[in-house]
């Protein structure tokens, strides 16, 4: 049922019309909306009727009957649909309800021919069907109960007919019928009434709640003890009339300044911020209309101050203007933080700049503009290289500072019409709009130009921080709408394969790049179970006599299809996906397994990958393979990068003390090549530092690289630690390395990785070193 209208208290005469016709529009409406159903429930019955009788003699009455019918079903179909189409009138006049009672009527006086037309010349069977029609025509009549007077008027020339039928037949069995349809016309007659009572009770009950809940509101904001709301009323010119102690503290005036001031005035907006705020108040005034929590910004003394009103005209007599009378609020501090939570909603709160959310807002209205108006746009994706050396290294205080100083630069370097977003983390992303978007040169000159400042030194603290940006470009709507980000992100991720610090474009390559990176990942998580992979072994031999003195396991994937495939290609790949833990505790029993086959007891290295020492429990993968096995713990030794022992937490040292006491080795691998190497020496109690191939590869001819080695093997050799250099390839460097004073040596000189089974060749009793220059 509809709201019903309160506005000033009116008298009990008017009262009770307004609930009149409240009554009579709630009793059509629920007629109308079950009219449509009823209607085609006789309109069924009627050519069911048609279809049964058609070859007999009544075919003329059937058709005039169907005719009939569907004449009055339209009209009143028509009708329903204009009721529903239109907005719920307040009234319903008396010649329109005369209407609708004169179909009713006409209704019952043609479903009520069938008795007289049909039933008195037909056999028992056809009777049986014409007095269970008009039973169903009489109990049809419950869709209209709600309004007497239609009920009556349908039922009455119905019944009638049918009454008068049945004593025209002198039986005894129809005089049976006609009592019993008597009976049911008289039970649904007082259902009619019940009914109509029941919804006038229930419209009645609404109106009065309606009218007491506003009668309840005009008393509470008669009340000026609120701490935040306030009265305010006007004559009829509106002008201020009524001024309360609230309003005249929040509008800082005097009562006598205020009286008789125009609302437009005190109500003016400050800037134009409020204009259509204020132009709705208007038009509301103008037209004597209630409004209800218009937001207005306002001055006042100089400061911007936010008010809530809400206010309705005041009639007196039901039809004299005499003013308007409201409540107001003065919410600025519920204003600020509602702005400042919309503020935090779509922008970053370390750096002020939008997020992801804002981000994508305005994507999406770059993509309408690009549909609308076909302009290009180009999205920037951004990675700070190396800022996670800075949090470990300086704190994330000194990582958030960092982070400030590079959003202020990308501003800089992009100028004000670009959208900077701080995305997550250290991720960036730029909005670029318009026709420089589309071309690739001012496109190149801006990235270089975010290169170049983000490769300025940073002053953070005590420290001079430098990092760098790797970028990823795409293009609208060359490189595709809806997957620009996406694409945008393929190209940072090639930049930063790349070498970092670069920018690049997208290509429609990448895609194919990551579809095969994607085919490889879901291959490698069941490798592992088809027994795919296998391990190889390079020796470690003594710098000075040549000899073995242990192995580094190798993983090789034995594809089913592609052959093998290197391990520069699938371990990033197991990295990306987690699958390196499994492969990694993998590759440690396999070791294991192998290493306790073979006829000499030297150690077996293995390498492990950052993830896998920070994403899993070694130790505990470590103590199984070597029990499960029985290899003594000083045969394996773990290789570890430096990137791995990055992070110097509680976790991480807890690590590699359950390491050290289960007894394996510790090896620093790629030494030199990460980050601050000489902490970890100081930490952790390393039994071997490996020196990665890049200082061996131009040895013994660069002086620089002879000086790294020579400071290497100083620095292992003052602290007690053997040293190992990789990537040996020619006797000049293996001579250089011994005289440095290198312990072991690793490479190509003496051997490549040999599958498993030629382990024990290497170690067969005689002159290992013939035996790995023939196996190489």
């Amino acid at each position: 049922m509809r709201s019903v209208k309160i506005a000033e208290p009116v008298d009990s005469d008017a009262a009770a019309d307004d609930i009149i016709q409240l009554v009579r529009v709630e009793k059509l409406d629920m007629a109308l909306r079950l009219a449509p159903l009823s209607m085609g429930l006789i309109t069924f019955g009627l050519l069911f009727l048609g279809v049964l009788f058609w070859r007999s003699d009544r075919e003329d009455y059937i058709l005039l009957l169907n005719f009939s019918a569907l004449i009055l079903t339209a009209v009143t179909l028509t009708y329903c649909k204009r009721w529903f189409d239109r907005p719920r009138p307040d009234a319903v006049a008396q010649r329109e309800m005369f209407v609708i009672r004169t179909v009713a009527f006409l209704y019952g006086s043609i479903i009520g021919t069938i008795s007289p037309m049909i039933y008195l010349d037909g056999d028992p069977q056809v009777r049986l069907l014409i007095a269970t029609t008009v039973a169903g025509a009489i109990a049809n009549c419950i869709t209209i109960s709600f309004l007497p007077s239609l009920a009556i008027a349908y039922l009455v020339p119905l019944v009638t007919q049918s009454l008068l039928t049945l004593a025209a037949t002198g039986e005894l069995f129809s005089f049976y019928v006609a009592l019993l349809e008597l009976l049911f016309a008289l039970f649904l007659s007082f259902l009619t009434i019940f009914m109509s009572a029941l919804v006038e009770r229930r419209v009645i009950a609404q109106y009065n709640l309606e009218r007491e809940q506003a009668l309840t509101n005009l008393l509470l904001n008669d009340f000026e003890e609120s701490a935040n709301d306030w009265l305010w009323e006007t004559d009829d010119e509106l002008r201020l009339r009524h001024v309360s102690d609230r309003l005249s503290q929040v509008a800082a005036r005097d009562k006598s300044a205020l009286k008789e001031k125009p609302i437009a005035e005190l109500f003016a907006p400050d800037g134009e911020e409020g204009v259509e705020a204020f132009t709705r108040l208007r038009e509301a005034v103008v037209a004597r209309r209630a409004f209800r929590d218009i937001l207005l910004p306002v001055l006042v003394e100089g400061e911007r101050r936010w008010w809530l009103v809400s206010g309705k005209p005041i009639v007196v007599g039901n039809s004299r203007f005499s003013g308007y009378r409201g409540v107001g609020a003065d919410i600025t501090i519920k204003k600020q933080a509602e702005d400042r939570l919309s503020f935090l909603v779509m922008h970053d709160a370390l750096t002020n700049l939008p997020n992801r959310v804002c981000f994508q807002q305005r994507l999406n209205k770059a993509s309408a503009e690009l549909y609308a108006k076909g302009t290009p746009y180009a999205v920037l994706c951004l990675d700070l290289d190396e800022f996670k050396s800075v949090n470990d290294t300086l704190g994330h205080g000194a990582g958030d500072k960092l982070l400030q100083a590079v959003s202020y630069r990308l501003i800089k370097a992009v100028g004000p019409k670009a959208v900077v977003a701080r995305l997550a983390g250290d991720e960036y992303a730029v909005l670029l709009s318009g026709l420089d978007a589309y071309d690739r040169e001012k496109l190149s000159a801006a990235c270089a130009s975010i290169v170049s400042e983000i490769s300025v030194p940073f002053p953070i603290n005590d420290a001079v921080v430098n990092i760098g940006v790797s970028i990823g470009i795409a293009i609208a709507p060359q490189d595709g709408v809806q997957e620009i980000m996406r694409r945008a992100d393929l190209a940072l991720y090639q930049a930063k394969r790349n070498g970092k610090n670069v920018f690049r474009f997208y290509q429609a390559d990448m895609d194919e790049e990551i579809i095969a990176r994607r085919a490889i990942g879901a291959e490698l998580q069941v490798a592992v179970e088809r027994g795919e992979f296998v391990l190889y072994f390079q020796p470690l031999v003594n710098a000075a006599s040549k000899k073995i003195q242990g192995f580094e396991a190798l993983v090789r994937w034995k594809h089913p299809t592609r052959g093998f495939v290197s391990p520069a290609e699938f371990i990033p790949i197991a990295e990306e996906i987690g699958a390196i833990s499994s492969l990694g505790g993998w590759v440690i029993d396999e070791a294991c397994r192998l290493a306790v086959t073979w006829p000499t007891p030297v150690p077996v290295a293995v390498n492990i990958s950052p993830i896998q020492f920070r994403h899993s429990d070694l130790p505990q993968i470590v103590s199984d393979a070597l029990r499960r096995h029985e290899l003594p713990a000083h045969r394996l030794e773990l290789e570890l990068t430096e990137s791995a022992l990055l992070e110097s937490t509680p976790a991480t040292q807890k690590m590699l003390h359950r390491l050290g006491e289960i007894g394996v080795r510790l090896s620093l691998d790629d030494f030199g090549t990460g980050y601050s190497s000489l902490s970890y020496l100081r930490r952790i109690s390393f039994h071997k530092i490996k020196i990665d191939q890049s200082f061996v590869r131009n040895l013994p001819e660069d002086e620089r690289d002879m000086s790294i080695v020579r400071a290497i093997v100083d620095i292992a050799t003052t602290m007690g630690v053997a040293t190992i250099a990789e990537g040996v390839e020619t006797e000049d460097q293996s001579r250089a390395l011994l005289a440095q004073g290198c312990h072991q040596l690793q490479g190509y000189l003496f051997s490549k990785p040999v599958p498993a089974e030629d382990v024990p060749l290497l170690l067969a009793p005689g002159s290992v070193e013939m035996n790995v220059n023939a196996v190489a």
